[in-house]
């Protein structure tokens, strides 16, 4: 009986075809994602008691293009940011005091050990049938003078209103601070040809190293990272064997 009865629903799409449900569009989906995008960012510093603004700087947003092909809203709910890695990379200059606090969207904690996951509640609703984008900057919740850049390795997921998710491939960022301090330092000892202060020219060799193999295994990296790798990379001058050197040092085996 059954069969009779679907086979009888078949013939009526067949010689009706107008009468066959349409399928259900699309919904919300990813469209492209980049790091290439930049944003000023506001921060705060506190130094034996005083307080104070800093002049802002510039950071990579992480900015995702989302579809909505369907017929109703869609509602992003909230976005996991699931952090696999964070790698320190530069060499020690010097301490002091003070500390900052920069007004980022998603707040690393200081110290924080890989893996693990930071939420972000979000609102943000993409009407049927429009093309928008969310962006989001990353960086410490605080850093104390002294502190070394940092480069942080994670993937976002997005949590929306219908219970699915959209995953967004792994993405390479580096926290900014403190990266000109290091590269002046860096710098320095490089020029002197030994050390400057605390800094060494084998440590800048070894993080010129880390930093370049960081950006040669990444799929999508931060221009910052890119750029501050660069700068490593010229400070330690060429070798023979693909790595980079300081002009006064010993070469390497690598």
């Amino acid at each position: 009986m059954v069969s009779i009865v679907v086979s009888a629903v078949g013939l009526v799409f067949l010689f009706a075809p107008d009468l066959q449900p349409e399928p259900e569009p699309p919904g919300l989906e990813l469209v492209d994602f980049d790091l290439d995008k930049q944003k000023n960012i506001q921060a705060d510093w506190t130094s034996d008691g005083e307080k104070g603004v800093m002049k802002d700087w510039e950071t990579s947003l992480v900015t995702v293009m989302l579809r909505n092909g369907g017929d109703n809203p869609v509602l992003v709910k909230h976005a996991d940011f699931r952090f696999s890695s964070v790698v320190e990379v530069g060499c020690p200059y010097g301490a002091g005091g003070s500390e900052v606090q920069a007004r980022y969207d998603i707040k690393v904690p200081t110290g924080a050990k890989a893996p693990f996951t930071r939420t972000r509640k979000m609102k943000y609703t993409v009407p049927p049938h429009k093309q928008e984008q969310v962006a989001f900057t990353v960086g410490p919740k605080s850093v104390f003078a002294g502190a070394l850049p940092q480069v942080y390795t994670f993937k976002i997921t997005l949590h929306l209103s219908d219970g699915s998710r959209i995953e967004v491939p792994e993405m390479t960022y580096l926290d900014p601070s403190n990266t000109e301090t290091v590269l002046e330092s860096a710098a320095a000892a490089v020029k002197d040809g030994e050390r400057y202060a605390f800094t060494t020219v084998d440590c800048v060799k070894q993080q010129e190293r880390k930093a370049r193999k960081i950006v040669q295994g990444a799929s999508h990296v931060s221009p910052e990272l890119t750029q501050y790798s660069a700068e490593l990379t010229r400070l330690v001058g060429p070798s023979p064997s693909g790595g980079r050197l300081g002009p006064n040092s010993e070469r390497d085996n690598y």
